[in-house]
C-alpha cells in the first residue's frame, strides 16, 4: 500500500500553507532535550499529513517561532489566571495546538481561519462545548456574532496572521 494514500491530503492556498512553518518548528522543539515548549501533537499531525517537508525545513521558523509561541502561551495563561472563563479568539489559527497547551478546563475558545485551513483542522480537532472552529477570513465580519455569543472578556491572539493582511484593509493603520 502506498504510504501517501494513508496520509491526510492537503489543499491549501499559499498563505495558508505557511502553517507548516510553525507546526514543524513546534514538532522539532518537542524533540529537543530541554524544549521551550512541548507539543507532541504537532509531530503526530506532521507525520499524518501529505506535504512537502523540505519546503519548510530546519531553517524555516525555527527558534524565533517557538519563542514567539511560548510568549503567547504565557500571555494567555496570565489572562486566564485572572479570567478563567473568558474567551480566547485565535485569529489565523492554522494547526496550532495552543488550546491543548493552555486549557484550564473553563476557558472558551474560538479558532478562526480560512475555510480550507479549518477543513484540515477538523481532521485533528473537534468542536466541543467550550471550543469552536470558525471558517472565515479575519477581514470578514461574519464571525463577530459567534464571538459575541461567547463569554467576555476576550483575548485576541494574532500570532502570525497580521503580516498576511493587505495594508489597505479596513481598519489598517496607515
Amino acid at each position: 500500500m502506498d504510504q501517501v494514500t494513508d496520509k491526510q491530503q492537503v489543499r491549501l492556498g499559499a498563505v495558508q500553507e505557511t502553517l507548516f512553518i510553525t507546526l514543524a518548528a513546534r514538532a522539532r522543539e518537542t524533540q529537543r532535550k530541554r524544549p521551550v515548549l512541548c507539543d507532541p501533537k504537532a509531530g503526530q499531525m506532521l507525520r499524518s499529513i501529505d506535504y512537502d517537508a523540505a519546503k519548510y525545513g530546519r531553517g524555516a521558523g525555527g527558534g524565533v517561532t517557538v519563542l514567539r509561541t511560548a510568549i503567547f502561551d504565557f500571555w494567555i495563561r496570565a489572562f486566564l489566571a485572572g479570567v478563567p472563563s473568558g474567551t480566547v479568539l485565535e485569529l489565523g489559527t492554522g494547526l496550532n495546538t495552543r488550546f491543548e497547551r493552555v486549557d484550564n478546563g473553563r476557558v472558551h475558545w474560538l479558532d478562526l481561519d480560512l475555510p480550507d485551513t479549518i477543513d484540515l483542522r477538523r481532521a485533528f480537532f473537534a468542536d466541543t462545548e467550550r471550543r469552536r472552529m470558525i471558517p472565515a477570513s479575519v477581514l470578514d465580519e461574519d464571525w463577530l456574532p459567534v464571538m459575541a455569543q461567547s463569554p467576555e472578556p476576550y483575548f485576541f491572539v494574532a500570532e502570525g496572521v497580521l503580516a498576511y493582511l493587505p495594508q489597505d484593509s479596513p481598519g489598517a493603520a496607515g
